[in-house]
């Protein structure tokens, strides 16, 4: 056994996971320092045309938003990062699955946290529109394509 897999060592370390809370925190005090700029209505709903339908009144639980949802989605990427490095292995080749999954776990949690902090900046105005909805629609699409083909690629390696 690699004295790695004694340790629970599968993966990048877990203090990847830092980045994250920088980026939040650094967004949490661009949205207070902008605060002013937020318009008094925010558009919360847009129709197939990308035409605002909906707006709600701006507040700060209503800008926070974003916010939470960042912290409650790293807390869950950060405890199935745990999990996937601390399961008991099975077989030896289980080893570089479970590595590339954690690689996956501490990237797909880097590009939601860029992705909401993109979400909550475009409420400050600070962030053209045309910019948002590409870099909103690339981070979505890359983090469904990632995970497609890592799990293309474990069923290859169960095949042989």
């Amino acid at each position: 056994m690699e004295p790695g897999l004694r340790n629970g060592n599968v993966g990048l370390p877990s203090h990847w996971f830092l980045i994250h809370a920088v980026i939040i925190v650094v967004s949490i005090v661009t949205v207070l320092r902008n605060y002013d700029l937020i318009p008094d209505q925010l558009p919360v709903h847009f129709n197939g045309s990308w035409t605002v339908d909906r707006y709600i009144d701006k507040s700060y639980s209503i800008v926070f938003i974003p916010t939470i949802m960042q912290v409650l989605g790293i807390l869950l990427f950060i405890y199935e990062y745990w999990r996937m490095r601390r399961g008991k292995q099975q077989v030896r080749e289980d080893l570089t699955y479970r590595r590339a999954w954690s690689n996956y776990m501490i990237t797909a949690s880097f590009l939601f946290v860029i992705l909401l902090s993109v979400v909550q900046l475009n409420m400050t105005s600070l962030l053209n529109m045309n910019f948002v909805i590409p870099v909103v629609l690339s981070i979505i699409a890359f983090i469904i394509l990632y995970a497609y083909t890592l799990t293309y690629w474990a069923g290859l390696r169960e095949s042989r």
